[in-house]
């Protein structure tokens, strides 16, 4: 489920206000929600009237989004200064709320040659601080994607890549996902791209939205960041050669493009909410041109 418009506190149960007032340490005053981000739960900055600040996220369980909210309270300790710093959190009866320290600074909206030195210092941190996975209660990323898969052997026919890749290749490439993703043994954001990064004003980058409580490859964050780089006319093949995962075996990177390309090209052309689905395609189209060069280059 996606939507143009986030929810707000103030259309959140009283116990849920009370428990946000109760964190900032005096009544709320002011509340600006979170612009970026496709998901449909409450994620504001808040003001209290003592002037204090902090970035809220809060949702009902039951439909995946409080149970993302409780995972971000999990894994704010083991992300440390990659992210925002946890203040508190709260259970209003089904409702989860999670309160961070406000990163001050602007959603990424464009990467730049500026930024790219801070990335791959940002996945290096990344690669020493989440392998291996310092934190319990964990699943295979790999797994949970599989039924989210575009299954290219279907999907090359009713809807054929705009690349030369045969479609053959990308089943190929597809059908051993779990193989080469699966025994991955690093903690996974999982759904990093520039709306997840704030820029401050220094240029430090921090990334938010952790939500998922999975294991991966640890370069696989890295390869799922760089499509978006390349959308804003990056090469993503330059960028993870100069990165601490350099040397990341050629053909599971390839296996990981087909994957995640074939779920993108099939999304985006679906019904839904136009940000998203043209997020889609903009992923899909640099995930299979990528990997169509890299396929050329043998």
């Amino acid at each position: 489920m996606t939507t143009d418009r986030r929810p707000v506190l103030a259309e959140a149960p009283d116990a849920v206000r009370a428990a946000v007032a109760e964190l900032l340490g005096a009544p709320i005053v002011a509340e600006r929600a979170a612009a970026a981000g496709f998901t449909p739960s409450i994620a504001s900055i808040v003001a209290g009237r003592g002037g204090r600040r902090l970035f809220v996220e809060a949702a009902p369980v039951g439909d995946g989004l409080g149970e993302a909210v409780a995972a971000g309270v999990v894994l704010a300790g083991a992300a440390g200064d990659l992210g925002p710093r946890l203040a508190g959190a709260v259970e209003c009866g089904d409702w989860r709320v999670a309160a961070y320290e406000v990163v001050d600074g602007v959603t990424v909206d464009f990467w730049t040659g500026d930024d790219l030195v801070e990335l791959l210092s940002v996945a290096e941190r990344m690669r020493d601080r989440l392998e291996p996975c310092p934190i319990g209660g964990v699943r295979p990323y790999a797994r949970d994607f599989v039924p989210l898969l575009g299954n290219w052997t279907t999907l090359g026919v009713t809807r054929p890549p705009p690349v030369a890749v045969p479609v053959t290749r990308l089943a190929e490439l597809e059908s051993r996902w779990l193989d080469v993703l699966a025994p991955g043994g690093a903690l996974h954001h999982g759904d990093l791209r520039r709306d997840n990064v704030i820029r401050e004003p220094g240029g430090r980058l921090r990334i938010v939205d952790w939500t998922h409580l999975w294991t991966a490859p640890g370069w696989m964050d890295l390869i799922r960041l760089l499509p978006d780089l390349a959308a804003c006319g990056h090469d993503p093949e330059a960028v993870l050669r100069r990165s601490c995962w350099r040397d990341v075996p050629a053909d599971d990177v390839n296996v990981a493009l087909a994957g995640l390309s074939g779920r993108a090209w099939r999304d985006c052309a679906r019904p839904g909410e136009p940000r998203l689905r043209r997020m889609q395609r903009e992923q899909a189209e640099h995930l299979l041109a990528w990997l169509d060069a890299r396929l050329r280059r043998g």
